[in-house]
């Protein structure tokens, strides 16, 4: 039923079940800017011995239809209804970066329909660098391979790097500069104290684009949350070390559903 109400809505998905397993607890992941489903392979599969996992294409990403926006607050809504039309119980939710700002402004907007959230490589704001959304209009192929070198830490295997960027060309110049400026335009400073949630903050250890201070402010201010390190880890710490990454997540969803 799952599976059918996304494919209903032309949501694009990667999921590691063909039906979810009621007993358990279902997480559902958010790519970051110009990513997909696909950036959460690493997770999809190997999790869902334990818990029913699921990933979504944003709208104009991966298969799913429609525009991006330029907006965490459209995204956000997006989600809630999509949520909301497939979903019959609370589940968890996962985001990274610009996917992180989607949860952290979909806690905001209607914590009910979560049991806990999980913020990797993301911030309470998401400070773009000029040159990048310039260069994101100007020259997208290499704004974006100057991205991927600060998006990886510098012992990240070469082919990850490469993958990543296709992944990221593959969105396109206009939806890729769309979620960049999402990011920059987004701030949740004031209001992170109002989510009241299970919360589990992750970050590279090595992550330039969102580093650590990002995070740790994050912690501070959501109450009750769980900070861990992904050692050796840039930004993209769920693919470049996806062990240590799932360990914690799986830890905190099955803590949580107890």
């Amino acid at each position: 039923m799952v599976i059918q109400a996304l494919e209903d809505m032309k949501i694009g998905f990667e999921a590691g079940f063909a039906a979810p397993d009621q007993d358990q607890p279902t997480l559902v992941m958010i790519h970051g800017a110009g990513g997909s489903s696909r950036t959460w392979q690493g997770q999809t599969f190997p999790l869902n011995n334990s818990i029913n996992t699921i990933a979504l294409d944003l709208p104009a990403h991966g298969t799913t239809a429609g525009e991006g926006w330029s907006s965490i607050t459209e995204y956000s809504k997006w989600l809630i209804r999509a949520i909301n039309t497939v979903f019959q119980r609370p589940l968890f939710l996962m985001g990274h970066s610009l996917g992180g700002a989607v949860v952290q402004e979909a806690a905001l907007l209607d914590s009910h329909l979560m049991k806990g959230i999980i913020l990797a490589g993301t911030g309470p704001r998401l400070p773009v660098a000029p040159s990048f959304l310039d260069g994101l209009q100007k020259d997208f192929e290499g704004t974006v391979d100057t991205i991927m070198s600060y998006a990886y830490s510098l012992d990240a295997d070469p082919s990850l790097i490469e993958e990543g960027g296709k992944l990221m060309k593959e969105a396109g110049s206009s939806v890729v500069h769309s979620d960049f400026l999402a990011c920059d335009r987004f701030d949740v400073r004031t209001r992170l104290g109002e989510i009241d949630l299970p919360c589990l903050v992750l970050c590279g250890d090595k992550d330039k684009m969102t580093p650590p201070a990002l995070s740790e402010e994050l912690n501070k201010s959501i109450k009750g949350s769980k900070y861990k390190t992904i050692p050796s880890a840039g930004h993209m710490l769920m693919i470049e070390n996806h062990k240590a990454f799932n360990k914690y997540v799986l830890d905190f969803i099955l803590e949580t559903s107890c």
